[in-house]
């Protein structure tokens, strides 16, 4: 009996484990690794993005870096006076309870030094898709975000569910700013998705942490 118990306590705690752990992500960018770890202007050839809509800026890490501590990341107003829009690859999940979880920063420019707008805005969304499809199909979560040009990185974390009628998504940021752009938007990190653990794994966890202190206290480990 007592065997059994310390089985079931230890099996309990292992999904405790799981359960708190981000095992599940199925997508994640820092945007560290692109153009070997340097900045670039009207950037386009992104690993796991594809750009929409002229243009984004690649900055950081030591230029341009408004931030520095944060490795490269994007600014969504391009170098062109037009605004831009990253999508995603296509990104394969089960339906289910997902989290997404990206940061965004204030553009750093002073309007009163520079002329710049003192609010840029980003709209993240996210899409469900068949297999077969190729066009972006549900919206599983959208809000449009702004920001004052001198809050810095601020992470956020958003639930949404993927039906069964998908079995793929894309998460997408999209600038916005006043006449088109000007040069320097709401910057972009961080970006990650990952599976909500089931209700029934965390209860289970949370019974398995339970006893194995009780068992603790009763010294019958």
């Amino acid at each position: 009996m007592k065997r059994l118990i310390t089985l079931c306590a230890a099996a309990g705690l292992f999904l405790t484990c799981a359960s708190a752990s981000w095992a599940d992500v199925i997508f994640s960018d820092n945007f560290d690794a692109e153009n070997g770890g340097g900045f670039a202007l009207n950037y386009d050839a992104f690993a796991q993005w594809s750009l929409v809509d002229p243009t984004v800026d690649l900055i950081g890490n030591g230029d341009y870096d408004w931030y520095p501590g944060h490795g490269l990341y994007v600014d969504m107003d391009g170098s062109s006076l037009d605004a831009g829009k990253i999508t995603s690859m296509r990104i394969p999940a089960d339906p289910g309870l997902y989290t997404l979880k990206f940061s965004l920063a204030g553009c750093y420019w002073d309007p009163a030094k520079y002329g710049h707008e003192a609010l840029d805005m980003v709209t993240v969304e996210v899409n469900g898709s068949t297999a077969g499809s190729l066009t972006a199909g549900n919206v599983l979560f959208s809000e449009t975000y702004s920001l004052p040009w001198d809050q810095g990185f601020t992470a956020y974390s958003v639930d949404f569910s993927v039906p069964d009628t998908s079995s793929h998504l894309t998460v997408s940021f999209e600038g916005f700013a006043k006449d088109g752009g000007d040069n320097i938007g709401m910057l972009v990190d961080d970006v990650a998705i990952a599976a909500v653990p089931a209700p029934g794994a965390v209860l289970l966890g949370s019974i398995g942490v339970s006893l194995v202190g009780w068992l603790r206290r009763r010294r019958m480990l």
